[in-house]
């Protein structure tokens, strides 16, 4: 699957400000499908980038054409049989194309990119141009939980809000123990990330919305985060993404 460039916008919000911000926007908005009946989904994400971390360093400099590979479960884990999702999100400046390839019977093998390709043939070219370009491999994991609500009406809308988020290391199991570990967190467990996604432009209702929050669009780099949480890049071990540098700016 192919989906459409789409304009996004990210926001830190504070957890009671959240109550508010839904409160105004729910006529507009109903639950996500594949969401539990609170609306929320577990995200367990599989990071991929060259040996020398070249999707970080991207990001870092601010390129605006670049590229991101993960492979992705709607779970705690990569279970086997499970559907999970490879995925190429092409960011354009503030938009984003994302190709999509579904895996219905998840085996572990399909961790290793180097052992597989996709029969997809949109997907397979881009895959394959990126795998031997970068020679892809695993770098970091990223878990959190999406409470998530699309437009009743614009149906191309989709507001998620962001909790729990987790950097692990390739390979490592989620236990309690991590999701308990401060020294694990992508950002303090009072704020979660706010995303408006949208193919055809923001409606007004929902740019009304953050004017009246009065929120101030962010970056909020969950695998940037999560590489210099885990200590993986050695020439910039504190980082500048890191959330004790940023506490306190946007």
């Amino acid at each position: 699957m192919i989906r459409p460039y789409r304009q996004e916008l990210k926001f830190v919000v504070h957890h009671s400000a959240k109550t508010l911000i839904l409160e105004r926007w729910r006529r507009y908005l109903r639950k996500a499908p594949f969401t539990n009946r609170h609306a929320v989904t577990p995200i367990l994400s599989q990071y991929y980038d060259s040996p020398d971390l070249a999707f970080y360093r991207e990001k870092l400099d601010g390129v605006p054409l670049r590229n991101k590979v993960r492979l992705r479960v709607y779970d705690l884990e990569f279970r086997q049989g499970a559907t999970a999702f490879l995925e190429i999100k092409h960011r354009d400046n503030d938009r984003v194309k994302k190709f999509r390839y579904k895996i219905p019977d998840f085996r572990e093998s399909h961790l290793d990119l180097d052992r597989w390709l996709p029969d997809c043939v949109a997907l397979e070219g881009a895959f394959h141009i990126l795998f031997q370009r970068c020679r892809l491999r695993p770098s970091v994991q990223v878990y959190y939980q999406r409470e998530a609500y699309e437009g009743v009406v614009e149906s191309d809308v989709r507001v998620t809000f962001d909790t729990n988020l987790t950097g692990l290391y390739p390979g490592e199991r989620l236990t309690s123990c991590l999701l308990n570990d401060r020294s694990r967190q992508l950002m303090p467990d009072t704020l979660q990330i706010l995303e408006v996604k949208a193919t055809h432009g923001i409606p007004n209702w929902l740019q009304e919305g953050v004017l009246a929050a009065e929120l101030q669009a962010a970056t909020i780099p969950k695998y940037i985060t999560a590489v210099e949480l885990l200590g993986l890049p050695e020439h910039n071990p504190t980082g500048v993404y890191a959330w004790n540098k940023r506490r306190g700016s946007s």
